[in-house]
């Protein structure tokens, strides 16, 4: 059970954990994978999700690979030292932790898990003698700050979005005060692959606005949209610019490195761009309504269905359209030094957004229903 690296790692049934398994299988051949499964999830579909990956990635031995993958289950709260004895048959050196609550209004359960959970398993690494321990946050960490986000642990911000981003700043913490090694990984908000626009993951951030759209906005033509499209620019990295970054900090930052792993603020298009991007390739109104606050917007005045948009992803919307300015001074050295980062650009967004678009049965029959008003519509 000792040949080659033992890592163990949370979180793999996870979006981020699939495409940090998927990495460590590519790219480090020696690695060997431990992941815990919570209750009711499906490690054969875990390993569909990854073998789709690899063979998509271009593995030459995707099934080969595979057999470096182990399941184990995972214990309840309060138990998890019970797979100490499994950690050191396995040879675990590393943990890497992306497992985490999502549900931005649960507070009971982020605190448990992004946090609880978190300070669980430093004291599992600590007692198992790990080298050092990967944890996965978020890039709205900080919560809202008016100044640039550093690659530093954060102080108490006057507001957050979320609990989400509180209790994933108060992880970070907990993870820095461990005395155990230590990797910080900051994504943004992650997207499909920038070359062929594949994404696997629940529907998050720009895929909750975007299947809104298709659920709401998609039953029947509305001659106008109200949109909120502030002018500010969205930090959204492809699900290979973070795999690419991730191997590297991984294998190339020292210990006790924090890394935001953001997007070039050149580079990001605007909210509204990604508006103009999704409208002319499938609603087609004859008049959108742009607003940069979402006070502005006069709910009870607009159609229901797009009062209902607005309900639906108005977490994410406020999110987006929060100026955020990061530092990446640390992802720009691993660029300098040859790691391969394709930035998120209209362009690319859009391969996404069109992988999205040919894969939605409503949209099809959207765009057949109203085939001859678009085409008299030039």
């Amino acid at each position: 059970m000792r040949a080659g690296r033992g890592v163990l790692l949370t979180g793999a049934s996870g979006y981020l954990g699939s495409l940090i398994a998927t990495t460590l299988l590519l790219g480090e051949p020696d690695v060997r994978i431990l992941a815990p499964v919570r209750p009711g999830h499906d490690p054969l579909a875990l390993l569909a999700t990854l073998r789709s990956e690899l063979i998509a990635s271009g593995a030459v031995a995707p099934e080969a690979m595979l057999e470096r993958l182990s399941f184990t289950a995972l214990p309840a709260f309060g138990s998890l030292a019970a797979l100490l004895p499994e950690l050191a048959a396995f040879g675990i050196e590393e943990v890497v932790h992306c497992a985490a609550c999502l549900d931005y209004f649960d507070e009971a359960a982020l605190q448990a898990i992004n946090v609880g959970l978190t300070e669980e398993l430093l004291a599992l690494a600590g007692s198992a003698g790990v080298r050092r321990f990967t944890y996965v946050s978020t890039a709205f960490s900080s919560g809202y700050v008016d100044h640039r986000i550093g690659e530093t642990l954060h102080g108490d911000p006057e507001g957050d979005p979320t609990d989400y981003t509180k209790t994933k700043r108060l992880a970070e913490r907990r993870v820095a005060e461990s005395g155990i090694a230590y990797l910080i990984l900051r994504p943004s908000i992650v997207i499909g692959h920038s070359g062929d626009g594949r994404y696997s993951g629940k529907r998050y951030g720009l895929y909750q606005l975007w299947s809104g759209i298709e659920r709401l906005l998609c039953r029947e033509w509305h001659e106008t949209i109200h949109a909120f499209a502030p002018r500010e620019r969205i930090n959204l990295i492809h699900q290979d610019a973070f795999q690419n970054a991730f191997l590297a900090g991984w294998q190339q930052l020292p210990d006790n490195s924090i890394l935001n792993m953001v997007a070039a603020e050149a580079c990001a298009p605007t909210v509204r761009d990604l508006w103009v991007l999704w409208l002319e390739a499938v609603n087609r109104p004859r008049q959108t309504v742009f607003y940069d606050r979402m006070a502005d917007i006069p709910s009870r005045a607009i159609p229901p269905p797009q009062r209902a948009l607005l309900a639906l992803a108005s977490v994410n919307l406020e999110i987006i359209g929060h100026p955020w300015r990061f530092d990446r001074a640390g992802l720009d050295r691993l660029i300098a030094a040859g790691v391969t980062f394709p930035e998120a650009t209209l362009a690319t967004i859009e391969i996404c957004q069109n992988r999205l678009i040919d894969q939605s049965a409503a949209i099809e029959k959207f765009l057949a229903k109203h085939e001859q008003r678009f085409a008299l519509a030039g």
